[in-house]
Order: C-alpha cells, then sequence, then structure tokens
C-alpha cells in the first residue's frame, strides 16, 4: 500500500481522524523474519475485524498515551505482527520484523454511545475499523490498523483491522485481551509461535482438492479478494429461548447446539433465495476442538471444514441440517498443502468461495476489560469475502442472546431478511 492512500479523514459519522504509528518499546534483532505457512498464505486475501464499545464511565480519564504504553507492551511479545511482508525471490511472501509498526486512528464520533447502539442494525459498526488492504506495495502496509474512537459523551470504541496472515479471530481477540492487561499494568506473555504449532498435520493425508478454497484470477501486490457482485452487511441479535430453541428442542439432558441450530436454518433460507444453483456444500470455521492450551501464541489454528449434502437445502429439516454439519471435514491439511506447494504465487478464497459460517461463540469477547469494564457490545466481521457470502455467529453482551453478522450479494439480502422473518429470527 502506497502511503499516498492514507489519508486522515473522516468516513461516514466519524471525523477530525488523524492517523500516527505505534510499535514495539524494543527493537528486534537485526535480520529476524516469520515466515508463514502455506495455510497463512492461502488465506492471504481476507482481513479480520472488531470493534470493542465501552461506556464513558469507563474512559473519561483514558488518553491516547495510556493507549499507546499499553500497545508498546503488547508489541514488544508481538513484534513480528508489526513488520512489514516482502517476497523472496521465488515470489513467496515473507514478514521482515522490522518494527514499522502498527498503525493508530484516532476518530471522533458525534453521537453518544447511547445513540449509537440504538440502531438495530449493528453492522454500522464497521466505520469503528479503519481499514486498508495489503498492497499494492508490501513494504509500505501495516498489518494491524488500531482505531479509537471518541464518542461525544465520552465513551470510546476500539477497533482492529487485522490481516488473517498473521492468524486467525481467536488470535486478533487474544492478543486484545493482553493489551487490556497491559493497559492495567499487568505482566503478560505471548509464546512465540513455533513450527511445529503452526503445522496441521492430518493422519489421513488426501489429495482431493478442499472443497473450502477457491483459486482466483492473480491480483498481485494489492491484495483485495475480486468480487463478480456487490456484497452487502447486515448484522442483528436474536435471544436463544425466544429464536433458536424452538426448531430445535432440547432431547433430555442434551444441550441445544445453538451455532449449529442457527447455521442451520441460515443455510436453509439462503437456499430458499438461491434455488438454482443451491448452496450444498458450505464451509464451517470455528476453534479446533484439540486446542486446548490456555495460553496460546499467534496463529492461523482455526479449524477449517467443509459440509456437503446430496439432498435439496430449501426442502430439508433444520435437523437434517443440523446433523450434517456435525460430520464437517477439516481441510486444513489440504489448504496448508495447496498453500505450499505454490509458497504463495497464487490467490485464493476461503471466507465466501462457499457459503461460509464462522463460529466464534466460544469466545469469551467481554473479558476483555478495560480499566475494569467490559465493553457494551463487540462486533465481528472479515473484510475480503468471496461472492457466496459469510455468516458470523458469535456471543452478545447479554448471555441468553447471540449476534448475527451476515455478508451476502447485495440482490439476495432483502429476500433473505424476509426468509429470516418466516423463521421468526427477525421482527416482521
Amino acid at each position: 500500500m502506497g502511503r499516498s492512500q492514507e489519508r486522515g479523514q473522516g468516513q461516514g459519522p466519524i471525523y477530525n481522524m488523524r492517523l500516527s504509528t505505534v510499535g514495539a518499546a524494543r527493537p528486534t534483532e537485526t535480520g529476524a523474519t516469520h515466515e508463514p505457512t502455506g495455510l497463512d498464505l492461502a488465506i492471504k486475501l481476507h482481513y479480520l475485524k472488531a470493534a470493542y464499545i465501552y461506556m464513558p464511565e469507563m474512559a473519561r480519564d483514558l488518553t491516547v498515551k495510556h493507549v499507546k504504553d499499553a500497545m508498546f507492551t503488547l508489541f514488544d511479545h508481538i513484534a513480528w505482527t508489526t513488520g512489514r511482508l516482502w517476497r523472496r525471490d521465488s515470489g513467496r511472501p515473507y514478514i521482515k520484523c522490522n518494527d514499522c509498526g502498527a498503525r493508530f486512528v484516532e476518530g471522533e464520533c458525534n453521537f453518544t454511545v447511547e445513540e449509537w447502539l440504538s440502531k438495530p442494525d449493528r453492522s454500522a459498526d464497521e466505520f469503528l475499523v479503519y481499514h486498508r488492504p495489503v498492497g499494492p506495495e508490501l513494504p509500505f502496509s501495516p498489518l494491524i490498523y488500531v482505531q479509537m474512537t471518541r464518542f461525544k459523551c465520552g465513551g470510546l470504541a476500539f477497533g482492529l483491522s487485522w490481516a488473517n496472515i498473521m492468524g486467525d479471530s481467536f488470535s486478533l481477540h487474544y492478543a486484545y485481551s493482553l493489551w487490556a492487561k497491559a493497559l492495567l499494568g499487568e505482566k503478560i506473555f505471548a509464546p512465540e509461535t513455533s513450527t511445529i504449532e503452526r503445522k496441521n498435520l492430518n493422519p489421513n493425508p488426501t489429495f482431493k482438492d478442499p472443497e473450502s478454497i477457491k483459486r482466483v484470477d492473480p491480483v498481485g501486490d494489492l491484495w483485495i479478494t475480486p468480487n463478480n457482485k456487490k456484497m452487502s452487511n447486515y448484522c442483528f441479535n436474536l435471544a436463544i429461548a425466544d429464536k433458536i430453541s424452538p426448531h430445535f428442542p432440547a432431547n433430555g439432558d442434551d444441550q441445544i447446539p445453538v451455532f449449529e441450530i442457527l447455521a442451520g436454518i441460515i443455510w436453509k433460507c439462503i437456499a430458499r433465495v438461491r434455488e438454482e444453483p443451491e448452496p450444498v456444500t458450505v464451509t464451517i470455521i470455528r476453534k479446533d476442538p484439540n486446542d486446548q492450551k490456555p495460553i496460546r501464541s499467534i496463529r492461523n489454528g482455526q479449524m477449517i471444514s467443509s459440509v456437503h449434502v446430496d439432498f435439496p437445502v430449501a426442502e430439508a429439516s433444520v435437523d437434517e441440517l443440523v446433523r450434517s454439519i456435525e460430520k464437517a471435514t477439516d481441510e486444513r491439511s489440504g489448504i496448508d498443502e495447496i498453500g505450499e506447494s505454490c509458497g504463495g504465487s497464487l490467490d485464493f478464497v476461503v471466507y465466501g468461495a462457499k457459503l461460509t459460517f464462522v463460529d466464534l461463540c466460544e469466545v469469551d469477547l467481554y473479558e476483555a476489560k478495560v480499566m475494569g469494564k467490559s465493553p457494551e457490545s463487540v462486533y465481528c466481521n472479515v473484510e475480503g469475502i468471496g461472492d457466496e457470502g459469510l455468516v458470523v455467529v458469535y456471543a452478545a453482551a447479554k448471555s441468553e442472546e447471540r449476534v448475527v453478522m451476515m455478508t451476502l450479494p447485495e440482490e439476495e439480502m432483502e429476500r433473505v431478511k424476509s426468509e429470516f422473518k418466516k423463521f421468526g429470527l427477525i421482527a416482521s
């Protein structure tokens, strides 16, 4: 990305934007590099987004200096994330740990937090996340953008845009929670990402191309997902007991699989709208159930699985779709092999290559207390979605609720929302 592309201009309701840079307090060893895995390279066109909104009683005494000082501490532990991408003679991208820093953006909003959160569609939170893609000049492109937005009432929002090549959504929220601890003066520790830890070894390797990845036309050094359709966002909350449970009553003491039920309902609704061809194959991205380590490093450890059915989705029962989702096949090893074999010279899409569902329900988004206060609201999304669309599901501030963030072709969105009304997911 050329530096001329970064301008301190407002976007939408955010104004008076000022850009600076923040990095590690200690210099990284000269010549240090970070080598992406094949999986990292295969998802290099995607970016993860998050926004945390706090009420004014937490934020009034919090200054930019406080925020940046804690970031210096955080980046001391994960300094490679503030480096820059370069290419080897073979064309393979790698991160040069040259301490160029993350981009820090200050902005103001002429709404109070209460006014901002009064809107039922939370996709407006996109304005709280400053984003620029990697490229076209790799050595000048930050991998992390942090936006600090001050609301009219004194409340604060912290928005992050995070290049997926560095790590998954769980890594992003882990890094943010470390920053929140550093802000309180607590000691933090982020272990290095080892080569062994970053390998997704498959005991039964297959040479079949993974269903969840799609090759796209070359994008060169401007890492933007090519789209044939205009995409649209829609975000809403729903109560588990009122909106979800009726579609899948619990049997005995079985716990209701909330994410699977929601994914099944939404899959069915989208299939009704798309008709031909139906989305009979979907991708499920979620936390690896075997990754139980309490201390994790920054990496792409998320499970990327594929689900394929041989029956009409639009006519299927939610139960049939839920049972199919439970049998999802992990495809990380195949994706890693493809990314490794081309060395990053080819370009792929994972999120939205097939209709994609991301399960962040296991992430405690509200544990990241800033100055002892939990966020009033959290927003999660992905930038760079393929034409088949994306659905992200995560916990709301109220434990009995879930948030659904959708990115779909604009031509489909209103009809999908109409199907949601029929299922009672959103109000008529």
